[in-house]
């Protein structure tokens, strides 16, 4: 018989469990999110490098897209079409009239005899200066309009002599007193008028700044300038004095004038048609001269005559004429007031 046993038999001992595989760690969502920002920083870097780089590639012309001058698109345009557009309208539009209210009247202001101008050369030569900025490479793109005003010159030297003549031709103007010469070589006297005059310093900066504007853009309203009550700059007695000396110099004789074998005589008929004593800046008798009527006395005296000046053989002009006469007034006592020009 088998034996028997001690007791319940003991369980088989179960096998013992591998050991799980380690979990990868997944990926927290700060990383994910940094992935993603450098992605699109690169990707937006990207297009916009492309963008740039196609907008300096559609932006080869002299003038950026979209320029506009005064309402004249030159956008796309080259140096030389641009100025020509620009000459049409721009230009143009300089040169129209500036409104000046004199006292109570109102005149017309020629900006070409007054030394005004809108430089159209300059104004283009400008805009040819491309910008590398990416804003503004980017907008060419777009082709976004952009407004620039044109380029402003002023002689103000020349605005402001301008300014006195209209004051002076608006009939409430002071008048300078003068000496001229009749055709027996007498010299008379014409008296200076009191009248008004425009305080000139103050006026080129007014019209200076309504030329701006009209550049800008700006609506024009007349331009009202300052007057006041003036005297001539110089006296009858000092007026009379000058005709009693430089005067009676000027016609004291003939001035003979040679080139050459050919000669040109002045006396009191061209001192009468072309010659005048007027006051200068501070009020002192100079001469001035007509060269036009100088010329027609000079009836082509020296049209095939040339002269050595600076080393050149040039033409011999009326001014040159005037001004040898002029150097001999101071001979009256003389008894040969003569030039030789060398030829």
């Amino acid at each position: 018989a088998a034996p028997a046993a001690d007791g319940p038999s003991a369980p088989k001992p179960a096998p013992a469990a591998k050991p799980a595989a380690a979990a990868k760690p997944r990926p927290s969502a700060a990383k994910k999110l940094v992935k993603l920002t450098t992605y699109a920083v690169v990707g937006v870097a990207f297009l916009g490098a492309a963008a740039y780089g196609t907008g300096l590639m559609l932006n080869q012309s002299d003038i950026p897209k979209g320029t506009v001058v005064l309402g004249t698109d030159i956008g796309g345009s080259n140096r030389d079409q641009a100025i020509h557009q620009l000459d049409e309208s721009v230009g143009k539009a300089g040169q129209q009239p500036v409104k000046l209210k004199v006292g109570e009247q109102t005149v017309d202001l020629d900006p070409t005899a007054a030394g005004l101008a809108f430089d159209t050369t300059a104004t283009v030569d400008r805009l040819t200066q491309h910008s590398y900025n990416p804003v503004d490479v980017l907008k060419s793109l777009k082709g976004n309009e952009k407004a620039v005003p044109p380029e402003v010159k002023v002689d103000r030297a020349k605005l402001k002599s301008a300014l006195e003549a209209l004051a002076g031709g608006s009939g409430q103007g002071l008048q300078e007193g003068y000496v001229k010469f009749a055709e027996n070589g007498d010299a008379v006297v014409v008296p200076g008028k009191a009248g008004q005059a425009v305080d000139s310093a103050a006026a080129v900066d007014l019209v200076d700044t309504a030329y701006r504007d009209r550049a800008a853009g700006k609506s024009e309203q007349p331009v009202a300038l300052a007057v006041t009550a003036a005297q001539p700059k110089t006296s009858p007695q000092a007026l009379q004095g000058a005709a009693d000396t430089l005067g009676k110099s000027v016609t004291n004789g003939q001035i003979h004038i040679m080139a050459g074998t050919k000669r040109f005589d002045f006396g009191p008929k061209t001192a009468a048609a072309a010659l005048t004593l007027v006051p200068d800046a501070n009020g002192k008798l100079v001469p001035k001269w007509d060269l036009d009527a100088l010329n027609r006395q000079l009836a082509g005296a020296f049209d095939k005559v040339k002269t050595k000046k600076n080393g050149q053989l040039v033409p011999i002009t009326p001014q040159d004429v005037a001004d040898q006469v002029t150097a001999l007034f101071d001979k009256s006592g003389d008894r040969d007031r003569t030039f030789k020009f060398p030829v």
